[in-house]
C-alpha cells in the first residue's frame, strides 16, 4: 500500500497530533520509524552467482530461492522482506560491492564468496566479525567449511555452499593392470613411472599452459613443508616471516621432485585444460591434478575405462601432513555498515540457512560430494566416498584466496620455471619475496 493511502486511513481514527505527523511525513518533511512495518533485510550479491542454488536453471533458482526466504519469513513475523540483490559477471563483483559502497546503497547482509572474502571484503572492512554470533549454532556448520571464512582467528561468514578440493585422478584398469597400489605412495608412483613409460602413457600431464592453475601444487607442498600453509601464508603477508624461507623453498623443491622423479610430466607446460582432460580420457596418460570441479567432465569424456581418485600423497621427510587446497565456494557475511537494529535479524536469516532442512532445499540440487551444513544429502558414488574419506578432512583454504593477487602471478610463473627447469626453488622463492617487497614499496600493501 503507497505512504498516501495508508496515512489517510489510519488519519480517520487517530488525534490530530497523529494527523499532523502524517502530513509531515507524507511531505517529506519527517520520516517513518524503519521498524514501523517490520524490518526489511537487504542481502547484496556482487555476481549473479552470489545466490542461493546458482547452478540450477535461471527459473529454478529463483523458485528456491524464494521458497527459502517464505519460510524465513514466516519463522520470523518481525521481518517482512528479504531484498536480495545479486547481478552481473563475476569478474566485476568487487567493482560493482565498491560502487555501491560508495553511493551508500544499503547492505545488510553480503552474498560473499571465500575467495572475495578472505581478500577484498576483510581488508577493506566490507564485513564484520560474526565469531560469537553463530556460536549457538556452530555445530551444524562443516568445520573445514568454515575455515574457508576465518582469517586470523576471526569467523567472517557461514559457508552456505558445495564444498570443493583437490585431489589426483587416475585410471584405475592401467593402475590394476601394472599391479600400482591404491591409495599409492609417493614411492609406489615414483616405482610406477618406468611401467607407465613401457606402456607409452604419460605418468601424469597437468595443465601447465594454463598457468593460474600451477599454484594448486604448492597448496600441497607448503602444506608438507611447513605443517601449516595457510598460517604461514598469514604471516609472510603481515611481514613477520618472507617467502624465502626455508619451509617456503622447500615447498618448491618438493613440485621440482616430481618433475625430476618422472611423475610430472614437462610436456605439461604446453597443455591446456582441454588438452589434460583429452588425454587422459584418450589413454594417453595414467593420471592428472585437479579439484573435483573436473568430476563432470570425467563423467562426459572418460568411456572406455573406469577412473578413480587418491589424495595428494605424503612425500619423504616432510614434518606437516598432507593439506589439499578447497573449502566452500559461497557464504553469507554480515555488511558492517548494517544498521544495529537490523543485526538480530540478520543472524537469524544467517542460522535459518544452516538448519539442515532448510540447506537441503538449495544444496540438494546441487548433486553435492560434500556441503558445507551438516545433514544435507550427498552423492554416494564410490570416488564421491573416497574423497569424504581421505580428501575432505585434510583440505585447506587456497592459498590464492590470501594472496595478493601479484602474488598469485608470480608464484605460478615461479612454479612454471621450476617445471620446465630454467629457475630454482631458491630463485623461484626470491622472485615472489621481490614482487611482495614491490607491492609494499608502492603503497599498495596493505590494501586500503
Amino acid at each position: 500500500m503507497p505512504i498516501q493511502q495508508r496515512v489517510t486511513h489510519r488519519s480517520k481514527q487517530r488525534p490530530a497530533s497523529f494527523i499532523l505527523a502524517a502530513a509531515l511525513l507524507s511531505l517529506g518533511l519527517i520520516t517513518e520509524p524503519a521498524h514501523a512495518d517490520g524490518i526489511t533485510l537487504k542481502v547484496f550479491g556482487g555476481s549473479a552467482l552470489d545466490e542461493l542454488a546458482p547452478r540450477q536453471p535461471p527459473d529454478e533458482q529463483k523458485k528456491i530461492q524464494q521458497q527459502v526466504i517464505d519460510g524465513f519469513l514466516k519463522a520470523n513475523p518481525d521481518v517482512t522482506a528479504v531484498e536480495w540483490d545479486a547481478q552481473g559477471p563475476q569478474t566485476d563483483s568487487i567493482q560493482r560491492l565498491m560502487t555501491a559502497k560508495l553511493a551508500n546503497q544499503e547492505m545488510d547482509l553480503i552474498a560473499c564468496p571465500a575467495f572475495y572474502t578472505n581478500g577484498a571484503y576483510v581488508r577493506r572492512k566490507l564485513i564484520m566479525p560474526i565469531t560469537d554470533k553463530i556460536k549457538p549454532f556452530q555445530d551444524r556448520i562443516d568445520a573445514a567449511a568454515l575455515g574457508a571464512f576465518t582469517i586470523s582467528g576471526q569467523v567472517y561468514g557461514v559457508p552456505i555452499s558445495t564444498l570443493s578440493t583437490s585431489t589426483i585422478f587416475y585410471n584405475v584398469d592401467l593402475f590394476q593392470k601394472l599391479g600400482v597400489p591404491v591409495p599409492p605412495t609417493y614411492d609406489d608412483l615414483k616405482a610406477a613411472v618406468p611401467k607407465l613409460k613401457a606402456e607409452g602413457v604419460i605418468p601424469l600431464l597437468h595443465q601447465g599452459s594454463n598457468t593460474v592453475m600451477w599454484p594448486m601444487w604448492y597448496f600441497e607442498t607448503l602444506s608438507q613443508a611447513s605443517g601449516d600453509a595457510v598460517g604461514k601464508t598469514q604471516k609472510n603477508l603481515e611481514g613477520t616471516a618472507k617467502f624465502t624461507d626455508a619451509p617456503d623453498v622447500e615447498g618448491f623443491k618438493l613440485i621440482k621432485q616430481w618433475v625430476d622423479d618422472g611423475i610430472l610430466s614437462k610436456d605439461s607446460l604446453s597443455v591446456d585444460q582441454d588438452g589434460m582432460r583429452a588425454a587422459f580420457a584418450a589413454g594417453k596418460s595414467a593420471m592428472y591434478y585437479g579439484g573435483t570441479w573436473e568430476i563432470p567432465s570425467l563423467q562426459a569424456s572418460v568411456k572406455t575405462f573406469k577412473w578413480g581418485v587418491f589424495a595428494f600423497p605424503k612425500m619423504d621427510g616432510t614434518p606437516g601432513a598432507p593439506g589439499h587446497g578447497g573449502g566452500a565456494d559461497n557464504g553469507m557475511c554480515v555488511a558492517s555498515s548494517i544498521p544495529p537494529e537490523k543485526l538480530d535479524a540478520a543472524v537469524k536469516f544467517i542460522e535459518y540457512l544452516t538448519r539442515p532442512e532448510v540447506a537441503t532445499l538449495y544444496l540438494a540440487p546441487e548433486q553435492p560430494i560434500a556441503a558445507s551444513i551438516k545433514g544435507v544429502p550427498q552423492v554416494d558414488d564410490a570416488y564421491a566416498v573416497e574423497l569424504r574419506k581421505q580428501a575432505f578432512p585434510s583440505t585447506i583454504k587456497f592459498l590464492d584466496w590470501i594472496w595478493p593477487s601479484e602474488v598469485a602471478t608470480a608464484t605460478a610463473s615461479a612454479i612454471a620455471g621450476i617445471v620446465g627447469g630454467t629457475t630454482t626453488p631458491e630463485e623461484a622463492a626470491a622472485s615472489i619475496q621481490a614482487t611482495f617487497d614491490d607491492l609494499k614499496a608502492q603503497g599498495n600493501w596493505p590494501p586500503k
